[in-house]
Formats: C-alpha cells, sequence, structure tokens
C-alpha cells in the first residue's frame, strides 16, 4: 500500500472494515511509515477524543490507539487461521469425495 491508499483506509481500519489482506498491509504500513502512524493518530484522535469528551469520560489516546493497533493484529492472525482452516476442511471434502467415487466403483 502506498501512503495514499493508507490514508484512504484510516477511515476503514478505525471501522474495523479492512478485508484481511488490506487490514495485513495497512498494519504492515503503519509499522513503518511515521507519517501514516501520525496521520492515523490525528484521525483517531479527532474520531475517539471528541467522543470521550463529550462523555466526559477520561483517556489516554494513545494507549487506546495502541491498543486497537494490537487488538487489529490479533483478528488478522485469527482470520488467518480461519482462513487456512476453511482451506483444509475443504481437502478433506475433496479427499472424502474421491474416497466415496471410488468406492461406488469398487463396490458397484
Amino acid at each position: 500500500m502506498t501512503c495514499k491508499d493508507i490514508d484512504k483506509s484510516i477511515t476503514l481500519f478505525l471501522e474495523d472494515d479492512l478485508d484481511n489482506q488490506d487490514l495485513a498491509d495497512f498494519l504492515d504500513h503503519i509499522d513503518k511509515c511515521p507519517e501514516c502512524k501520525e496521520e492515523l493518530t490525528i484521525q483517531f484522535l479527532v474520531r475517539t477524543g471528541m467522543q470521550r469528551l463529550e462523555d466526559g469520560n477520561t483517556f489516554n489516546l494513545k494507549e487506546e490507539l495502541d491498543n486497537l493497533l494490537k487488538s487489529a493484529e490479533k483478528r488478522l492472525k485469527g482470520r488467518r487461521r480461519l482462513v487456512h482452516f476453511s482451506f483444509l476442511l475443504e481437502v478433506l471434502v475433496l479427499v472424502l469425495a474421491v474416497t466415496t467415487v471410488i468406492l461406488a466403483f469398487t463396490i458397484g
């Protein structure tokens, strides 16, 4: 992803609306690009900080953003495990289907 792509994706990230690949690319870029991380911080501050102020709650935006990024990384790992597991299940179903066909021809 380019910095321009990241800028367009920040809102989607904050709404947890990025697919697995885009989320992985986003997190990787944010980790390596201080300018984009700063833009994410600013947008997070505006979005979340203003809401916290309106609610009258105390907050630590840096900690909240760090937690949001860590949470996104955990979700991405979980999503990737589900993708791998579903692939494994598809292979298993295919093997069972082939075995069923072979047995049907052998018995029949």
